[in-house]
């Protein structure tokens, strides 16, 4: 028994590393050529893939069983031009999003046609499904979030402004924006109010900001000498041509990733208002001067009575 052991133990030094070896190109390397999903086996999931209108187009996956492929990717195959094919590939197995960057000469049009179709590599062979076989990167679309967002507070309001990419300018009046905003030391949401209306959380929503990049907040709605934080996130609705589609012709559209908080601080407010404050009362002190002379010096004696006696008997010598 003791030598079986033994001669167990050599053939496993011997053989591991060429198991290993196997094992590493068994699932690295898909032999032959693909072949059709077939079966009830473990499927892949199912996939959404928005794009952002311009260059980028991330998928992602809903259900995630790719744990026994080593390797899987997502085949973008134009349904104008056989020739342009983009891989987008899932770094890990683990991964559940992929992103596949166009090059700059292949800018995404409202009629760009894709077939999508999931490549898995499973022990050593290649397996192909099909995602999608009419995919339309304008009709899927989340916006990337908006950028460069600045306030300039004044005496009476808190102006916000952002930017947008220039590429999608000349669809800017379809943008919708919604804004949060909230005193530095709230919270975002309340856990125990996050089931409740926007106007019960913590911060506060401003929606339906519709084809404008600026926001004008009166100064009634923040407390005077606080600090502010500020987060925006845009989605594109549907202009009016989009709007009588045909119902085969799917519009989906997602809100935007949140643009990192802005921070603010309105404590000009205060001080415009104190110095809109003293000014008031400047001008109040002026305006009741003249009766207040007269309430103070209502009963001191005016010499007036005894000037025409004294210049009579002094004949104007007034000195002498």
């Amino acid at each position: 028994f003791a030598g079986w052991t033994l001669e167990r133990m050599a053939v496993k030094q011997v053989l591991g590393p060429w198991f290993l070896i196997y094992t590493c190109i068994g699932s690295c390397i898909c032999w032959g050529v693909p072949v059709p999903e077939q079966g009830t086996g473990p499927k892949a999931g199912t996939f959404t893939c928005l794009s952002n209108r311009l260059f980028r187009i991330d998928c992602y996956r809903s259900a995630p069983e790719l744990g026994l492929a080593s390797r899987a990717w997502l085949l973008f195959t134009s349904n104008q031009v056989t020739d342009i094919r983009h891989r987008c590939t899932f770094e890990d197995s683990e991964d559940s999003v992929c992103t596949l960057v166009l090059p700059p000469e292949e800018v995404l049009v409202p009629t760009d046609n894709f077939t999508i179709t999931l490549h898995r590599c499973v022990m050593g062979q290649e397996q192909v499904s099909l995602v999608d076989s009419q995919f339309l990167p304008w009709k899927h679309v989340k916006l990337d979030p908006p950028s460069d967002l600045q306030s300039n507070v004044s005496s009476g309001r808190c102006v916000l402004t952002w930017s947008i990419q220039f590429a999608l300018e000349p669809w800017k009046s379809l943008f919708s924006y919604e804004l949060a905003f909230k005193k530095q030391e709230e919270a975002w949401e309340d856990p125990v109010l996050s089931q409740m209306p926007p106007t019960l959380q913590q911060a506060r929503h401003k929606d339906r900001i519709f084809g404008v990049t600026w926001l004008s907040l009166e100064a009634v709605e923040l407390n005077p000498g606080s600090i502010y934080e500020a987060r925006l996130r845009v989605q594109m609705t549907s202009s009016e041509e989009e709007g009588d589609m045909a119902e085969e012709e799917y519009y989906t559209n997602h809100w935007s990733l949140l643009l990192p908080s802005w921070r603010w601080s309105d404590s000009i407010l205060v001080a415009v208002s104190v110095f809109l404050l003293l000014t008031g009362l400047i001008h109040l002190l002026f305006k009741l001067s003249p009766r207040v002379k007269r309430l103070v010096y209502q009963n001191v004696p005016s010499p007036a009575a005894f000037f025409h006696p004294l210049f009579s008997v002094y004949n104007g010598d007034f000195q002498s």
